[in-house]
């Protein structure tokens, strides 16, 4: 684990949470319906007015599926780990790991929004193409 020196410099945290929020196409009110904060926090933490409360720091951490080192300090150790294990595995399991993120997405695009609409096609179409997935 990383020494962290100083202070949390709440400008960067901002840029970052703002970062996330445009990556993800969402304007600040929706933001603040996710975290359960008015749409005036939002802004001041996009700002760097104001700190994360640790309430809001987990609900953001689940949404988002982003760790408190990157929120607070912007390190991705994780990330490089990751791309590092995923250059070494073999073509097949390769496809395995798309095939696995892409189920999450779905299933989480679902769960989000609610969206029945297509989901059972989608996930019968998966089964054809891949087969079982393991849970």
């Amino acid at each position: 684990m990383k020494e962290y020196y100083g202070s949390i410099d709440k400008v960067e945290v901002g840029k970052r949470i703002r970062g996330i929020r445009e990556a993800n196409g969402l304007t600040q009110e929706q933001m603040a319906e996710i975290l359960k904060v008015t749409v005036n926090a939002v802004k001041g933490y996009e700002k760097g007015e104001y700190g994360l409360s640790k309430e809001v720091m987990l609900r953001f951490r689940q949404y988002f599926h982003v760790t408190a080192d990157y929120l607070l300090f912007g390190y991705r150790e994780n990330d490089q780990n990751l791309f590092f294990m995923v250059d070494n595995a073999s073509d097949a399991d390769k496809m395995k790991i798309l095939v696995r993120l892409m189920v999450y997405f779905v299933a989480d695009k679902k769960k989000t929004y609610g969206q029945e609409l297509g989901w059972k096609d989608t996930a019968d179409r998966f089964k054809e193409l891949f087969g079982n997935l393991p849970e």
